[in-house]
């Protein structure tokens, strides 16, 4: 503290008054300019004020009601950031309402207040009262930002939180001195009341305030970006009445599933649902997406986790199995198409029931999703030709054409 006793104490509160302008400012022109979230305004607002308790301080002498509203408008700054704290993390659920903020500033400036009634000249009595509720102020915010969830993952939260405890410690020096003097003639209290180390903190406190006000808007910001692309990625790969990879997306990691397993050791069947254009124009598409939320669900359920699904497009479904082979991959057509038939009978609609076509195929060395996928697409063409409710399997001959090599007719009955 010594080492601030040369500076001119009006020119450095000045030139905090002019900080003070310069910060209420760039946070008004952010907020009119850029995009903003629910409490932002009040970390402005709690700007402004600082700035009109600067002023009334200024002006104390003459008007000494402005020496009352600038202590009110010096505390309510911790208060009225946490207000906006509570809006900006409105999912958090904090242990004090928000009435109980007010109480927090009410409360301190009421005692501020009979201090200062009680002995006007008692320089000592007033800075120490004041500082009291000032440390009540930053202590109550302090504690309910450490409420607030988000603190743990976000690092500027942590700043400010910081800062809230940091703005408890730096006050204890000047409660102590308040405390010594209280009552106690003090030749000149205009020195004790505005010190130089006060002016600066005040300055400090009011940057870092601003600064972390954008770094938290900035902050929220690339989260809701970082959603948004999230976002945008899921719709621009999953379809999303089904929940279920669409063709591009199922086409990318099947063609690196087949490539990290050995040659030949993948099975591709695809199925599509019998009569579902029927179902969609007696009963309308609301059936229709039910019976394709039905299949997406029972293939789900019935592959393993390593095992891909997806819907290629209407009623046709896809599925890659590493590790099996085609006879492998018809019991788990068979198993799938009768518990398609299971959950129908469960529900005991009125409507007609719907079963599966299904082609399986061996993926082969070298072979592209898109000519495994055709060859699969035949293979479901056969089994329709046969007849509703089958799966064939079809190989390949040496000149590369299809071959059905087994076909079967599914029996619903439960398993």
């Amino acid at each position: 503290m010594a080492v601030l006793e040369p500076l001119h104490a009006p020119t450095l509160f000045f030139t905090t008054i002019v900080v003070m302008a310069t910060a209420a400012g760039i946070m008004t022109f952010v907020g009119l300019t850029q995009r903003t979230y629910r409490g932002f305004w009040w970390w402005v607002w709690a700007q402004w004020f600082n700035l009109a308790g600067a002023v009334c301080t200024l002006y104390r002498h003459e008007h000494p009601a402005l020496f009352a509203l600038s202590v009110l408008l010096a505390l309510q700054w911790p208060i009225t950031m946490l207000s906006g704290m509570r809006r900006f993390y409105v999912r958090s659920e904090l242990p004090v309402p928000p009435w109980g903020d007010q109480v927090v500033l009410v409360g301190g400036f009421l005692w501020w207040l009979v201090v200062w009634s009680h002995a006007p000249d008692d320089a000592g009595g007033r800075v120490a009262s004041f500082t009291m509720s000032s440390i009540a102020g930053y202590a109550y915010a302090c504690w309910m930002v450490w409420s607030i969830r988000e603190w743990r993952e976000s690092p500027h939260l942590k700043a400010f939180l910081l800062f809230m405890a940091l703005g408890v410690v730096v006050q204890i020096p000047r409660l102590l001195e308040g405390i010594r003097l209280w009552g106690v003639q003090v030749p000149d209290p205009n020195t004790f009341v505005q010190q130089p180390f006060l002016s600066l903190t005040l300055t400090v406190a009011v940057i870092f305030a601003v600064y972390m006000g954008l770094l938290l808007t900035y902050e929220r910001t690339e989260q809701d970006l970082r959603e948004s692309q999230r976002q945008l990625r899921l719709m621009v790969d999953f379809d999303m009445l089904t929940q279920l990879p669409n063709r591009r997306h199922f086409q990318e990691m099947a063609q690196q599933t087949v490539r990290l397993s050995p040659p030949g050791a993948c099975a591709l069947m695809l199925f599509d649902i019998d009569g579902f254009k029927h179902l969609n124009e007696v009963h309308g598409h609301a059936a229709g997406d039910t019976a394709l939320r039905l299949v997406s669900g029972v293939a789900r359920s019935m592959l393993r986790g390593r095992d891909l699904v997806g819907r290629l497009g209407g009623d046709q479904f896809i599925a890659l199995l590493p590790d099996t082979t085609p006879q492998d991959a018809l019991h788990v057509a068979t198993r799938m198409a009768r518990l398609v038939h299971d959950k129908q009978q469960e529900r005991g609609s009125n409507r007609e029931t719907v079963g599966l076509s299904v082609g399986i195929i061996q993926v082969q060395e070298q072979e592209t999703m898109d000519h495994a996928i055709h060859r699969a697409t035949e293979a479901v063409a056969e089994a329709k030709r046969q007849g509703a409710g089958r799966a064939v399997v079809a190989d390949v001959d040496t000149q590369g054409a299809a071959t059905v090599t087994t076909v079967q007719a599914f029996k619903p009955v439960r398993s």
